[in-house]
């Protein structure tokens, strides 16, 4: 083994030892005298055995080693030796530091400090010292030439040792120094993955110039930009000039107390569209690197249900104030049809064109009370109440109370009411169906069209309502939408988006079902099928989906 081809970096280091002992003048005994140095080999060969128990038994307790492994420590003590003495005999051997240097990084004295392991080669080599001065005592010349000899070699073994070790242990600082880079970026990488990952826009913005140095990829798609477009530019100016002064003293509030936050601020796009987000921000430290990382969360459709829920409530007050006025109606209609029948009673046929007028306006005023009872009837609250109903009465009822909102706006309405069986449910919920699939027909006609509403019994306890317009129609992309609550295709303002969202769960609660067809530029069909078997008690609502 001591002759085969040796590691570069070992041979650099037997090279680099070999070289102090040259040229400080540590090698007194040179190679060459084999003589002398097969002498000491083979006195250590043989002497060996005999010293390793009077040393054990004082390394053992001093260094605190359990008995049960001297036998182990023996063994690799009796090979190293042997090892040695053969590079002692011959200088070209050497094992001895393959072995050492093999096991400084790996074997067993790796785990401990090297003034251990050293301290029991001090102390075995005085041993040896002890053994030879008895042994070759009648030689005195011969002791000290073997002793210097010994001394020498261990002197080179001290010095092969403590860079065994040194080199030993800054291999395992490299290694874990490497170990943990990797980890480092590993957390980097992930921390990325999971920034990119995040469904908010992230902006990091450092701490001392106050620009942007990084995005996430929500922060790319919302905004516009790129993120190498994006580095190095002031932070501000995602923000319209007229909030730049409030993303400021967010960041300020940031950098000061650690984290801030506020809901009154717009990100302003490529496309120069605002964006309103409720942006937190917070202060990092990460190695040198000091930033505000602003995570700034899209409000649009927050904002939206609230303007919506703001419009829903609106309407609902004005339907109040409506019934209240109907209410007050009243009265007054009442006692004009009163003055009409007294003036009837005086005129008493003596005049045609006069009982004429006044007939007509006993019609005029009937239809006003009738057109003020659906009003009213329309705005009170019934909780869950059921009651035996004509659908097509109720149909027939809410057209004569949009009458004159269907002639406003140029529609013309077909009636095809079918023969069907009365319905128990409650009346205010289906009028609410009828009130908002006509409406959304007439909102889908803005030039005028057809309206055609169609009735009829599909089965024993089973009628079909259709309710079909002319209209502009829904495109294919939008109909699986249309039944969620908040949306809407109309323009802001013309809609809250849960008229169909309504009907849709009042269905779902009589166990009734609602389909939809519809083809832009021709019109739109909704059809309702509902149970008509007299139901005791409304039932349970079906889970979603």
């Amino acid at each position: 083994m001591g002759r085969s081809p040796l590691e570069p970096s070992l041979a650099r280091h037997l090279e680099r030892i070999t070289g102090y002992l040259r040229d400080a003048g540590l090698r007194q005994i040179p190679p060459e005298r084999t003589d002398l140095r097969r002498t000491l080999a083979d006195f250590m060969l043989r002497r060996t055995p005999a010293v390793l128990e009077p040393w054990l038994r004082e390394i053992g307790p001093a260094l605190g080693i359990p008995e049960a492994d001297w036998p182990r420590i023996r063994e690799d003590q009796a090979a190293a030796v042997g090892r040695w003495a053969r590079h002692i005999a011959d200088p070209a051997n050497v094992e001895t530091y393959v072995m050492l240097s093999r096991h400084t990084r790996q074997g067993f004295i790796s785990r401990f400090p090297a003034s251990r392991f050293l301290a029991t080669q001090i102390r075995f080599t005085q041993l040896l010292v002890e053994d030879i001065k008895r042994e070759f005592a009648h030689d005195p010349a011969q002791a000290d030439q073997l002793r210097q000899l010994l001394g020498q070699e261990f002197q080179e073994r001290v010095l092969h040792i403590t860079d065994f070790f040194v080199q030993a242990r800054e291999d395992e600082l490299r290694r874990q120094e490497a170990a943990y880079r990797e980890e480092l970026l590993e957390q980097e990488a992930s921390y990325r993955r999971a920034i990119d990952g995040a469904p908010a826009c992230i902006l990091m913005v450092d701490a001392a110039a106050g620009t942007l140095f990084d995005v996430n990829h929500v922060a790319e798609r919302l905004l516009g930009y790129g993120r190498e477009e994006l580095r190095g530019r002031p932070f501000q100016d995602l923000h319209p000039p007229g909030e730049r002064s409030r993303a400021s003293t967010l960041w300020r509030s940031a950098l000061e107390r650690g984290h801030a936050s506020r809901d009154d601020l717009h990100l302003l796009t490529r496309r120069g569209e605002l964006v309103p987000v409720f942006a937190n921000a917070g202060y990092i430290e990460y190695g040198p690197r000091r930033w505000v990382q602003l995570i700034c969360v899209d409000i649009s459709d927050r904002k939206r249900l609230e303007s919506q829920l703001i419009q829903s409530e609106k309407m609902a007050a004005i339907g109040q104030l409506a019934a209240g006025i109907a209410h007050e109606l009243r009265n007054p209609l009442a006692i004009v049809m009163n003055a009409l029948y007294d003036l009837h009673q005086i005129v008493d046929g003596r005049n045609a064109e006069v009982a004429e007028d006044l007939r007509i306006a006993e019609e005029e005023i009937g239809r006003a009370q009738a057109i003020i009872k659906n009003l009213l009837e329309f705005s009170r609250e019934s909780g869950a109440e059921l009651t035996r109903l004509d659908v097509n009465d109720l149909l027939a009822r809410t057209l004569q109370l949009m009458q004159k909102y269907l002639q406003d706006n140029g529609v013309r309405v077909t009636t095809e009411l079918g023969a069907i069986p009365p319905c128990l449910a409650n009346q205010n919920a289906m009028r609410q169906i009828a009130l908002n699939l006509i409406t959304n027909a007439v909102q889908a006609m803005p030039e005028g069209g057809e309206l055609t509403l169609r009735t009829a019994a599909v089965g024993p306890n089973l009628i079909r309502i259709e309710v079909r317009d002319t209209g502009i129609g829904i495109p294919a992309e939008h109909l699986q939408d249309i039944f969620n609550p908040f949306y809407t295709t109309k323009a802001p303002g013309q809609g809250t988006g849960l008229g169909l969202s309504v009907v849709h769960s009042i269905l779902r609660r009589y166990q009734g079902e609602i389909r939809v067809a519809s083809a832009v530029g021709v019109g739109t069909t909704f059809t309702i099928d509902l149970p008509c078997q007299c139901h005791a008690e409304v039932l349970p609502d079906r889970p979603e989906g």
